[in-house]
């Protein structure tokens, strides 16, 4: 497990979103998790595969395609943002905001495994624990 703080951000705050995204893990046999800031900074991980550089290309990549999705397409609020490989595994971010923080929920999912609702719990728990 790894975690990382920002300098105003809590202990017990970042103990309770690792407590989530390990809930979240386990429920789903996600392979990773990780909840980071707008500007790719990583606030909490579980069972981390990727690179603080990977994480940050990642966000921005989920910022530009929604930004594009908003601007092109018409699309109001993008809320998900995934890819799938050709073995099925899937790459999920879910963008999304607390106050005047944007933030991203990634998960990487197995082959064929609900993750949206578990997902939308993991979200509604970190807004609830936010302030």
């Amino acid at each position: 497990m790894k975690t990382r703080r920002p300098g105003n951000f809590s202990r017990n705050r970042q103990v309770a979103l690792v407590r989530i995204l390990e809930e979240m893990n386990e429920q789903g046999q996600f392979k990773t998790s990780v909840l980071v800031s707008a500007d790719g900074l990583p606030l909490a991980s579980v069972n981390p595969r990727f690179e603080a550089e990977t994480t940050a290309a990642m966000v921005a990549l989920v910022k530009n395609v929604a930004h594009r999705a908003r601007t092109y397409i018409g699309l109001q609020q993008v809320d998900e943002v995934s890819i799938v490989d050709s073995d099925k595994m899937r790459l999920v971010c879910r963008p999304f905001t607390v106050g005047d923080e944007e933030l991203v929920l990634t998960v990487v999912a197995l082959p064929y495994r609900t993750y949206r609702r578990l997902t939308n719990r993991a979200i509604r728990e970190i807004k609830r624990i936010w302030f």
